[in-house]
């Protein structure tokens, strides 16, 4: 199979899918554990180096995200096909980290303070299940630009999640699990009436494409007239993800308290 890096993904017709390829189950290893060890290494980085990084990275995920736009809008368009409004904006849920990002290096305010949640929780996860099935692959080779960009957005959402809690830049409580679903429901005032105008899926609140289970209930509710209910429905889910996470985070704190302990006394 004959491609390059910037090769666009309709110009690969033998591709049928990457994912979970030998380099990609490497690069899932190498993620989740060297991304949990480096942030582990860096959690007595002073708070004001955190909000520098985060501003860095603000603005290079935003050139990134241009780029990415502006590279596949242009054979898109070449070809034919024209600007693909119903799949290439910017309003999936982890687009959430372009918009979250300037937020979470403000100082204070409910802003932040929603970013931040946000990151540590439900960024953290969908960052997790994007490095692990990664859908791009299923549209890209591995060692392709569209693939790259997938790979990198979600692993960065990941670190990021990771560094804000290792630092101590963000504690969770359960309560936070509300804010933490704030910038998600905000972006869906975006993504729902493009959903019902153009019957795309951005933040999987229209159909569930490409989940069985989420397809079926999806098409349930559409054939009742309740399609209304699958959007609530989907909302609401990203409140019980952020309590997992939250859950998840105290119980490694407490564990990693009682062996602190466990060693003082030892000595």
């Amino acid at each position: 199979m004959a491609y390059h890096f910037f090769d666009y993904k309709y110009n690969i017709p033998e591709f049928t899918s990457d994912l979970f390829c030998p380099a990609h189950l490497l690069y899932i290893g190498a993620v989740l554990i060297l991304s949990f060890f480096i942030t582990y290494q860096l959690r007595s980085t002073p708070h004001d180096t955190v909000r520098r990084v985060l501003k860095i990275q603000a603005v290079f995920t935003v050139l990134l995200e241009v780029c990415k736009i502006t590279w596949e809008s242009y054979y898109d368009i070449t070809t034919g096909r024209g600007f693909n409004w119903e799949g290439l904006l910017p309003i999936y849920t982890c687009s959430l980290l372009i918009y979250t990002l300037p937020f979470a290096a403000r100082e204070k305010g409910f802003a932040r303070d929603c970013a931040c949640k946000f990151l540590t929780t439900i960024g953290l996860l969908y960052g997790a299940v994007g490095v692990i099935y990664c859908n791009g692959l299923n549209y890209y080779p591995f060692w392709t630009f569209g693939a790259f960009y997938s790979l990198y957005f979600h692993a960065s959402m990941y670190f990021t999640g990771l560094f804000l809690l290792m630092t101590g830049y963000q504690k969770l409580t359960w309560r936070d699990a509300l804010e933490a679903a704030v910038p998600v429901l905000l972006l869906s005032a975006a993504a729902i009436p493009v959903n019902y105008i153009l019957g795309s899926d951005y933040m999987m609140i229209y159909s569930g494409s490409g989940l069985p289970l989420y397809e079926a209930l999806a098409a349930y509710l559409a054939a009742r007239h309740l399609r209304f209910l699958y959007t609530v429905i989907m909302m609401l889910t990203h409140i019980p993800l952020a309590i997992l996470v939250i859950g998840a985070y105290r119980l490694a704190g407490h564990v990693f308290v009682r062996r602190r302990r466990s060693v003082r006394r030892a000595a």
